[in-house]
């Protein structure tokens, strides 16, 4: 057998490349054709495993490595067919092959990752002379290895074994049983009245929803979450209730719909996984190789917003109480509230607002404009490709050179035969190993109008459609050399950063004008609307922060059991860790677990706090791009080959450091989702303690006197410099947000970064208009090497808070360099001790208080 994955003759039949791309054959895809597949690609693995053992050569990083690489590629894509199949037009016909499939390429890749003799062969590799690509990849290949079990004894191997053949069955039976449940559970209505509020437009599709199943009146079909859509417009409180109390029942009504025991039996084999593993939990497993580090890092980003996101829904309560008169609000009419109180605070129309979202128009004249705009990439129909439906649309995209980039297939409506939500997926990923171009698809759960009529988009699909876009460009742009870590495969709690910043584009003023004009008449969106609806969306953000806190939170709870617990009361454990937590009852979590298909069903265990995690970075960054213009090419070229197009080839975090100088905080966030903002004030004590202002107070709070600015201004004094340090009310701890607080051009903030050298601090004094090229200055300082410091380092080092070191002011004394760049600047401004404090200086006074040596940060002739 030839050791090409692309030689393999049922693979290349059933496949049946399409045009350019090796994108499937989907009217080949039959029950016969997936189990022959997945045949052809196991033996295939197996067959270069085999031959990978018995080589008699020294292991070598192409001859081992590489080849493993290789061998697993076709179970890779037949996996990536039947996921799209699956979740997009799964036909019952199917549903034996597909659970087969999933069984084989559980039972193969659990056979060869328990493979002693192959990790032995893998792990002998010499890395010592490989390019930086290739070196991370032999460490990620041993790494997965180790995570799957390989260094374990033969008895915990076995067991290994047998609990990841259970989990993989225990997630398909989840995954049937809420898709039956969910599809049970939709609401039959025979009275048009039971439906007012809603548009012509939903009505229609409801009817025909009905019609398609045989059955008279309307039916309101279930998206995922908890919350449903409509519930905002249906003005009728007894159908509110129908449909919440369907939707939030699901999974728990008995029969062959209901989740509980696999979720009972699911997190009782990941705790035991867990153990065989040696950690005390599946959530210190799941997490330790992810961006956040551990669970208490993720438990904390959680835990520190639950206290402002309640105060922020409290006072949205009491807003729309006091507008209405109303004693109580009802869980089902929380949704409905909040957006009658919006609508009525700004004047907005609900099915006005839509018809200056068509859908094909904001694809187009948004979406795609905009990527063009950062990324000079274009998109055209390419009609001869056929997918899985009738409804999917297929387009290529061509590079700013003219360079065919890859091919994205979108399926915009929903069906029975398809999964909630929305979700792009990789048919296939760009490697360089295999030569192939991606092919991208982009899955949504529009409402399907009547003929002749249009998609109009809610704000919330329209927010859907560019988040889920980032991810599409994500997956375009990969330019790794491996398959197993293009694109999107990178940790959890990185993946959904570049989805949550294309959002940013969706009402920004470059974009928005060129796709928001009336579906009849043309006519652009008032600005007065356009503010209107951008002021809306702050209100509201308690509650949907608080939903998304509690599923996160419960995500964490059920991943944090021991070995040996098994819970089988699923909703009484589920209301205690609410209730623990401080969660109100008016407002259910996004998902109940008995419905959290995220995280039994999709790959998110211990990771639905990832969402959170992943916006910090995106909100960071999206502040970035305004400081830089907006749709500056230039930005975006340079942000696309330094972020998005290396994946998991490179550190992720590391590459974010290095192109920007600096860790991402957490104050844009907050301003983002319009919570209180943290300003320090007991930084010595407690790092995560803040006082929190409610947004709507801030312009009347004074901003406090810190003790680190005392000791920051006694340096100042015995070097004869006067002290004038500037306090705010909000932090600026990035040079971007400090430069618009102080009005002057981002170069003369004076960033004080603290890098470790040997696990000692150094000092970096650099322009804000500089990111500090590490390997150079670690070459000009005579350090073997120089990394970002953790905030503990900081801590010790400074006794101040990553966004607010100052230059002096230290317990002692700190190697110190200071940027030639910041002579360009008759005045710097460096922060003072605090994330919300400035002071003026001139570079010789800089100088003088931190003793420093003049250096470049960045090699001659490179771009800072």
């Amino acid at each position: 057998m030839s050791s090409d994955p692309n030689s393999i003759d049922v693979w290349e039949a059933f496949l049946d490349p399409q045009g350019d791309f090796y994108l499937p054959d989907f009217s080949a895809v039959t029950p016969a054709s997936l189990i022959a597949a997945v045949r052809a690609a196991t033996d295939f693995a197996r067959s270069e495993v085999e031959a990978i053992i018995v080589d008699e050569n020294e292991p070598t990083f192409v001859s081992t490595t590489v080849r493993f690489e290789s061998a697993t590629i076709p179970m890779a894509r037949i996996g990536a067919v039947v996921s799209a199949v699956e979740s997009n037009h799964f036909r019952p016909e199917l549903a034996d092959a597909v659970a087969e499939v999933w069984d084989r390429l559980s039972a193969a890749r659990t056979r060869i990752f328990l493979d002693v003799e192959l990790f032995h062969r893998i792990e002998q590799v010499p890395s010592t002379d490989l390019n930086p690509e290739d070196k991370r990849q032999q460490e990620l290949t041993v790494e997965e290895f180790v995570r799957a079990g390989a260094r374990l004894g033969e008895e915990e191997r076995n067991q290994m074994s047998t609990i990841a053949a259970e989990l993989t069955t225990l997630g398909t039976s989840f995954s049937r049983a809420l898709q039956k449940d969910t599809r049970d559970l939709a609401v039959h209505l025979d009275d048009r009245q039971q439906l007012a509020g809603l548009s012509e437009d939903q009505i229609a599709a409801a009817a025909n929803r009905a019609a398609e199943r045989g059955t008279d009146g309307y039916l309101l079909t279930l998206n995922n979450f908890t919350q449903q859509l409509i519930l905002e417009s249906l003005e009728s409180a007894e159908t509110r209730k129908q449909v919440l109390d369907n939707s939030t029942s699901r999974g728990a009504r008995g029969g062959e719909g209901d989740t509980r025991t696999q979720v009972a039996d699911t997190t009782a084999l990941r705790a035991l996984q867990a153990k065989l593993l040696g950690y005390p939990s599946y959530s210190s497993f799941a997490i330790d190789n992810q961006t956040a580090g551990g669970p208490d890092a993720a438990a904390d980003i959680v835990s520190s917003l639950i206290a402002p996101a309640n105060a922020q829904l409290a006072e949205e309560l009491a807003q729309v109480k006091d507008r209405y008169g109303l004693d109580d609000v009802a869980p089902e009419d929380v949704k409905h509230q909040i957006a009658r109180y919006r609508a009525d605070e700004f004047d907005i129309d609900a099915d006005e607002v839509a018809k200056y979202f068509e859908f094909d128009t904001v694809l187009t004249e948004g979406v795609f404009r905009a990527a063009t705009g950062l990324y000079g990439v274009t998109f055209a129909p390419r009609d001869s490709v056929i997918g899985w439906h009738e409804d999917v649309r297929t387009f290529e995209v061509t590079d700013a050179n003219e360079r065919t980039l890859g091919l994205i297939l979108l399926d915009p409506y929903s069906r029975d035969t398809k999964r909630g939500g929305a979700w792009m997926g990789e048919l296939v990923p760009s490697s360089r190993l295999t030569g192939h171009l991606p092919v991208v698809t982009l899955s949504l759960n529009l409402a399907k109008p009547g003929p002749g009529r249009p998609t109009l988009l809610n704000p919330t699909e329209l927010n859907t459609l560019f988040h889920e876009f980032g991810h599409v460009l994500h997956g375009l742009f990969a330019n790794s050399t491996y398959p197993s870590t293009a694109g999107t495969a990178v940790p959890r709690d990185y993946v959904e950063f570049p989805s949550q910043l294309n959002e940013m584009w969706r009402f920004h003023p470059q974009v928005l004008p060129h796709y928001a004009k009336h579906v009849d008449t043309g006519e652009p969106m008032p600005e007065t609307l356009v503010t209107a609806l951008i002021e809306s969306e702050k209100f509201g953000q308690g509650f949907n922060t608080t939903e998304y806190l509690a599923a996160a939170m419960l995500d964490l709870s059920w991943h944090s059991l021991e070995a040996g617990e098994h819970i089988t009361d699923v909703l009484s454990f589920e209301s205690e860790v609410l209730a623990a937590a401080g969660f109100s009852t008016l407002v259910p979590p996004r998902y109940r677990t008995t419905y959290f298909g995220h995280i039994f069903a999709s790959g998110y265990a211990a990771g639905y706090y990832s969402y959170l995690y992943s916006e910090v970075i995106a909100a960071w960054v999206s502040e970035w791009f305004e400081a830089q213009g907006g749709l500056n090419r230039e930005a975006g070229d340079a942000f696309r080959e330094a972020i998005l197009a290396p994946g998991y080839s490179v550190d992720p975090m590391s590459a974010i450091e290095r192109f920007f100088g600096t860790r991402p905080d957490v104050a844009p966030l907050l301003r983002r989702r319009g919570l209180a903002e943290p300003v320090n004030e007991s930084a010595a004590e407690d790092e995560e303690s803040a006082e929190v202002v409610e947004p709507s107070a801030v312009s009347e709070v004074e901003p406090k006197e810190h003790r680190n600015h005392a000791e920051v201004a006694q340096v100042l004094e015995a070097k004869g410099i006067e002290p004038q340090i500037k306090l705010f009310t909000d932090a600026t701890p990035t040079a971007a947000s400090a430069a618009e607080k102080v009005g002057v051009e981002v170069g003369a903030i004076a960033n004080s970064l603290i890098f470790a050298s040997g696990g000692e601090p150094v000092l970096i004094m650099t322009s804000g208009r500089h990111r500090v090229d590490t390997q150079h200055v670690a070459t000009l300082i005579g350090a073997d090497s120089l990394d970002r410091a953790d905030k503990d380092l900081v801590r010790t080092a400074t006794g101040q808070v990553i966004g607010g070191v100052a230059p002096c002011g230290h317990p002692r004394a700190i190697p110190t360099y200071v940027d030639e760049a910041l002579k360009d600047y008759p005045v710097l401004w460096a922060a003072a001790g605090t994330p919300n404090s400035v002071m003026p200086l001139t570079y010789e006074q800089l100088l003088a208080i931190t003793g420093g040596k003049e250096i470049t940060v960045v090699e001659e002739g490179a771009e800072g």
